[in-house]
């Protein structure tokens, strides 16, 4: 009996690791040809605004003061060149999934850049996945968690050779939302401003 028992947890361990289920295939087709790889193996998306009503200078303090009031991926690292016209934010989405497996859970967050260039009446939008950070937790021990990092082009499914395809699969296709919904964010603060019109008006 035990070592049925314990051939059907190593068969059940198998699958987890191996395998991706239905759903995750579902997913992940659903956001196929909506990503690319660069030249680094990195996941980038590009996004270019053509904002004629919008002066160089205008364009980069919308961009600028909306990871100032708070974009959705903290930490935040940000370098400027106001001349050059460039913005290069490193941040991490938080939790993009949480996996579970019995008294075990994992964490995963997923570091990234965005890149934004400026030019008159017009901006580029670069956003780069980078890295998944694992935070594995077991709630029997009471250790602290083991915390581990992983290129993302390693992973499922950028590698079909992946281990942990649905934990890895849904962890990707969540990313990718969280990125999605930063490029709407920007995109936004970018040609209507971070706060309300009234605000945003310079005569006061």
């Amino acid at each position: 009996m035990v070592r049925s028992l314990f051939l059907a947890i190593l068969l059940l361990v198998s699958v987890t690791t191996t395998a991706q289920t239905k759903k995750t295939k579902k997913m992940l087709e659903s956001i196929e040809g909506e990503w690319s790889l660069d030249d680094s193996g990195n996941i980038t998306y590009q996004r270019i605004l053509e904002l004629s009503h919008l002066s160089k200078d205008e364009i980069y303090h919308r961009a600028l003061s909306y990871f100032l009031y708070g974009h959705e991926g903290e930490p935040l690292d940000i370098t400027q060149d106001k001349e050059l016209g460039r913005i290069v934010v490193k941040g991490i989405y938080e939790d993009v999934h949480i996996g579970s497996f019995f008294l075990n859970s994992t964490h995963i967050h997923c570091w990234h850049i965005v890149r934004i260039d400026v030019k008159e009446g017009r901006t580029r939008i670069l956003l780069t996945l980078t890295a998944y950070d694992k935070e594995e937790i077991d709630i029997a021990d009471g250790e602290l968690p083991l915390v581990t990092s992983t290129k993302i082009n390693r992973e499922f499914p950028i590698n079909p050779a992946g281990l942990n395809k649905t934990m890895m699969g849904k962890a990707f296709y969540k990313a990718h939302g969280r990125a999605m919904l930063t490029f709407d964010n920007l995109s936004r603060a970018i040609r209507e401003g971070n706060t309300s019109p009234n605000l945003e008006n310079n005569d006061w």
